[in-house]
């Protein structure tokens, strides 16, 4: 069976395919306020409350947002127009904003108010989030859905990089600024989405089924492939690593007093590496075959991570952690691609809500483990624990059938057309 999609997406070059180009702005957009609030949420609440508690629970909530937001994505985005999917998600965000703006202006800004706020950002974000990823076969064709893709981590290391250094100058400049600029940014993503001129999925028949049913379908294809079905085993142990390495940095130097900006310019610093990573990514997947790619990209994670446990609290904690996301972009890239060329296009919200839910399920869990360890011992044992689910990860990577499975064959032109519903 031929997927419509592939078709229908025009045969130009990236640079001169506008749709693209709106789409990648407004994910880019969308992208840096959430960078944004990443880092101004937990600076917030320890300035407000002094609790690092506190702090976890809100990165904990964020987590959990995203988590839930993936779960009726399969059936949103294979139901309904994702172009509203995504205009209706900026919405939400931009009025969660404005209450933010006007509250915390006021004075009257409680810790639930504050955990509400974020639930709908980091839920907007993902639902957002979820909706390009099955847009983007629908304006680039599938031979050019790999190149894309490194495109789009490189848009992603670039909101990492500009993200938490604005959003800590906008914090030391007021603490309502974050989140004007983070409306302005959703508001200018709502218009390029508005822009996209060709239909984002293709005529479908309604399935009728619910949210679960919905889950359990992309969640069985997923596993009848054999990499994907690897990735989910490992994708929830990297990230819950990577969400508590991180809130672990934050609140580190946050009480080693650096300030607000340091603390986002020393983020922007961990995501130069991403930047770099996206850049050497055409060399990097030409001369590693895939799966040597994860494998290094999980075990270089748990040794840099491991570093930092030596490392005294302040800047120099954070000298190791470029090197942590180097090989993110291109390994991101080929999963990616792998799994949109192996998707038919009346599963793909499914599948990606499906595969989004698994791997991120975790996610929750690590801010709130990461204060507890953080309150009851040190930021070297948070680092050390962290190492070890890096480690086991790793583990598992390296000895995975269904990663020793994943060749650069499977992303020849005509996969789609070999493949159908399991």
């Amino acid at each position: 069976m031929s997927d419509p999609a592939a078709e229908e997406a025009e045969q130009v070059p990236l640079g001169r395919n506008r749709d693209f180009k709106r789409l990648w702005l407004s994910q880019a957009l969308s992208a840096t306020g959430s960078r944004v609030s990443f880092l101004v949420y937990p600076l917030l609440i320890l300035a407000l409350f002094e609790s690092v508690a506190a702090a976890s629970a809100v990165a904990a909530v964020c987590a959990l947002s995203e988590v839930v937001a993936r779960l009726p994505a399969g059936v949103l985005l294979d139901r309904l127009q994702r172009r509203s999917v995504m205009l209706w998600c900026e919405t939400a965000r931009i009025l969660a904003m404005v209450v933010a703006i006007v509250t915390i202006a006021t004075g009257s800004a409680t810790l639930w108010l504050i955990m509400l706020v974020a639930a709908v950002d980091a839920g907007g974000a993902a639902l957002f989030v979820s909706a390009e990823r099955t847009a983007l076969r629908h304006i680039v064709p599938m031979e050019q859905i790999q190149t894309a893709a490194a495109r789009n981590e490189a848009r992603t290391f670039t909101a990492e990089l500009l993200g938490p250094a604005l959003g800590g100058v906008l914090l030391n400049i007021a603490r309502v600024a974050p989140f004007i600029f983070n409306a302005f940014a959703y508001s200018l993503s709502f218009l390029s989405v508005l822009a996209i001129r060709k239909p984002l999925q293709s005529p479908r028949e309604q399935d009728g089924e619910g949210v679960w049913a919905s889950f359990l379908i992309g969640a069985q294809f997923l596993f009848h492939q054999p990499f994907l079905r690897a990735l989910a085993a490992i994708g929830p142990l990297l990230n819950m690593a990577f969400t508590g390495t991180m809130f672990v940095v934050v609140v580190v130097l946050n009480e080693a007093g650096v300030p607000s900006y340091g603390v986002g310019v020393c983020l922007a610093v961990v995501a130069s590496g991403g930047i770099l990573g996206a850049v050497l990514a055409p060399m990097l997947q030409r001369k590693l075959p895939p799966r040597r790619l994860v494998v290094i990209l999980s075990w270089t994670s748990a040794s840099m991570v491991a570093l930092c446990i030596v490392l005294p609290a302040g800047y120099w904690m954070v000298v190791p952690l470029p090197i942590l996301v180097l090989f993110a972009p291109p390994t991101t890239s080929i999963l990616f691609g792998h799994q949109t060329a192996v998707t038919p296009d009346h599963l793909h919200g499914r599948v990606v809500a499906a595969m989004g839910l698994l791997i991120s399920g975790l996610n929750p869990f690590a801010p709130l483990l990461a204060g507890l360890l953080l309150e009851t011992w040190n930021h070297a044992v948070a680092f050390a624990a962290f190492t070890f689910i890096f480690v086991i990860a790793s583990i598992i990577v390296t000895f995975s059938k269904g990663v020793r499975m994943l060749s650069a064959a499977k992303f020849a032109p005509g996969i789609v057309e070999r493949t159908s519903h399991p």
